[in-house]
């Protein structure tokens, strides 16, 4: 009998825990399918995120297994379209800027372009005006049209410098190297060319030779005139009250240097380094017309050519422009 109720006493142990243990079964499995469902999901939504991060807002979150993470996958999707709304709005405002820019740089080109025709023919009539081809002048008259050869001079090298800014804009600037130049020659050429314009503001240009004898370069001869010229110019405009600009020509194992020095006013340490900036200009303080574009242009020309463009002054004692460049 002691028997009997032992076994039934083990029996019912057991279904007991056969009973106990189908439930909590049944929980864990409950358990353990939500918390695949979370990974799963949370796997979904960090894919979406980290697409996000990287451009692409095409991606959206899948709805969550729960109320909590239906309504965070909403937030997330409504962000998402949120910031592609946004793309979109910023995408066609910058063709709108892009497309105003193109009409405005377009108009400057052919205002520019068509402003210069008649500059030149203005410049020939004044030259054939000095030169007594319409009868002889007064002093005074002479003088008035030298001044007004001056401002048409400005004139001319302000419209160049905006074709040119329009150019490197749209364009860049593509050089075309010609080998064996002559480096003496080609700036003696520069300086004889410039050499009226700077008689006009009483000034010399004084050339100084160091060169090897017969040295020549490879470079682009139009974008190099470009700038020499250009800072020629300045240094006619700016030089005030100074008689010499000089040009000194250097050459070593590895570099030929071509430097222009005025003995005007110079440049104040806080303007120095803004002087190849796009626009700026210290033209205002001379009564000069400027756009502040000739700089600039050169020292792109310069890094185009591989060479580099550098400047020391002093107020009351001038400034030295220097061009540095390989010699291949």
């Amino acid at each position: 009998m002691k028997e009997l109720i032992l076994q039934w006493f083990i029996l019912g142990i057991l279904a007991v825990f056969a009973i106990l243990s189908a439930f909590v079964g049944s929980k864990y499995s409950k358990l353990l399918s939500k918390y695949c469902d979370i990974i799963k999901y949370l796997k979904s939504l960090c894919n979406c995120v980290s697409s996000a991060r990287w451009g692409n807002l095409q991606i959206r979150a899948q709805k969550g297994p729960s109320v909590l993470t239906t309504e965070l996958s909403k937030s997330l999707n409504s962000l998402l379209e949120s910031i592609l709304d946004r793309d979109k709005m910023i995408q066609e405002y910058v063709e709108k800027e892009k497309e105003a820019n193109n009409i405005k740089e377009d108009f400057i080109a052919m205002l520019t372009h068509d402003l210069k025709v008649p500059i030149i023919a203005q410049d020939n009539t004044l030259d054939l005006l000095l030169a007594g081809k319409f009868g002889q002048l007064s002093t005074e008259q002479k003088d008035a049209i030298k001044n007004i050869k001056i401002s048409n001079s400005d004139l001319r090298h302000l419209v160049e410098s905006l074709l040119d800014s329009h150019k490197f804009e749209k364009k860049g600037f593509v050089p075309k190297i010609q080998e064996n130049i002559m480096l003496k020659s080609f700036i003696e050429d520069i300086v004889y060319q410039l050499s009226s314009i700077a008689s006009l503001h009483n000034k010399v240009i004084r050339l100084y030779d160091h060169l090897e004898p017969n040295y020549k370069i490879n470079t682009d001869v139009f974008l190099l005139k470009r700038v020499i010229e250009n800072l020629i110019l300045n240094a006619i405009t700016y030089g005030i009250n100074s008689d010499y600009i000089d040009v000194t020509l250097e050459n070593n194992d590895t570099h030929y240097i071509v430097r222009v020095r005025d003995y005007g006013h110079g440049i104040s340490k806080e303007n120095i380094d803004k002087i190849f900036n796009k626009y700026y200009s210290a033209a205002e303080l001379y009564s000069k017309a400027s756009m502040g574009l000739g700089l600039y242009l050169s020292n792109k020309i310069i890094n185009t050519l591989n060479g580099s463009i550098r400047v020391s002054s002093e107020e009351n004692k001038g400034a030295e422009f220097s061009i540095i460049m390989p010699d291949v």
